[in-house]
């Protein structure tokens, strides 16, 4: 059997739309090896590497992205409106403490520890003060997940043996590198997107402040890509969803439903060469 590692980017709600990639692989019956995740791919990758079969992840993301089921969902949809309207002073580094989102999400997953998992899984986090890459796969998964995800001025950063730590989509977005030595066949999935142009041109004070951060992302992983490009590379073309707007679960799922089928055709092919082989 093909060693098979998975990779999944960040993209805040745009990577809802890795969910749709593992309803494939479980398709094809295959349990990968090992999973690295940056951000929101950190999230869904120890959902799934807990156990949680791909439908059923499907189901429950929905119920969370249901604004009356969640309060953090909650408190992201009004957010910025609410700072279109006020000056907003950044106690503490961030807008929004990460307890309520890792509440919903985590009450799924039914083990503490990483070496607990079904499947050994690596979250991405980055270094504020030393500006550099953490690379996080054993101890408590809450922290882990935390730090993956703690979007800079977003989520408060999580402090971990001294160092301060960051979302790891500042360093790493669609992290395939971590694995490609440590297994036969690497899948990465770039969630970041794509946006269309306003008719005012001029963007939101949303849209400037993630996009920025998504146009740095998208260089990081064309850069890398061109130097050594993993086995298969999907990147859903998910347009015109916000980083918050995790409410827009049903959207994402329609929209990355072209690439889900791109990936069992790549599957399909890779298998068969791999099973010709000596």
């Amino acid at each position: 059997m093909t060693d098979i590692g998975l990779a999944l980017g960040g993209g805040g709600a745009k990577g809802l739309a890795h969910i749709c990639m593992l309803e494939v692989i479980d398709e094809f019956g295959i349990k990968p090896s090992r999973i690295v995740g940056t951000s929101i791919g950190a999230i869904i990758g120890v959902m799934y590497a807990s156990g949680i079969s791909a439908r059923s992840l499907r189901e429950e993301i929905q119920n969370i992205s249901n604004k009356e089921n969640s309060s953090f969902i909650d408190a992201m949809g009004n957010v910025f409106t609410w700072l279109q309207l006020a000056g907003v002073n950044w106690k503490g580094g961030s807008l929004l403490k990460a307890d309520a989102f890792l509440d919903d999400l985590m009450k799924y997953v039914k083990v503490k520890d990483f070496e607990e998992l079904d499947i050994p899984v690596k979250v991405v986090a980055a270094d504020f003060w030393r500006r550099n890459e953490v690379v996080l796969e054993t101890g408590d998964i809450r922290t882990g997940v935390h730090a993956s995800m703690a979007v800079p001025g977003v989520l408060e950063p999580v402090v971990v043996n001294g160092r301060v730590l960051v979302d790891g989509g500042v360093t790493n977005p669609v992290p395939y590198d971590l694995i490609m030595d440590e297994c036969d066949m690497t899948i990465a999935i770039d969630v970041l997107g794509n946006r269309t142009e306003s008719e005012s041109l001029i963007p939101s004070f949303q849209e400037s402040v993630f996009n920025s951060f998504q146009i740095m992302q998208k260089s990081i992983v064309r850069q890398k890509i061109a130097a050594r490009p993993p086995d298969i590379y999907i990147c859903p073309e998910i347009v015109d969803i916000l980083m918050l707007e995790f409410y827009e679960a049903s959207k994402v799922f329609a929209q990355a439903a072209p690439a889900a089928d791109q990936l069992r055709r790549e599957l399909e092919r890779h298998l068969e060469e791999a099973n010709r082989r000596p």
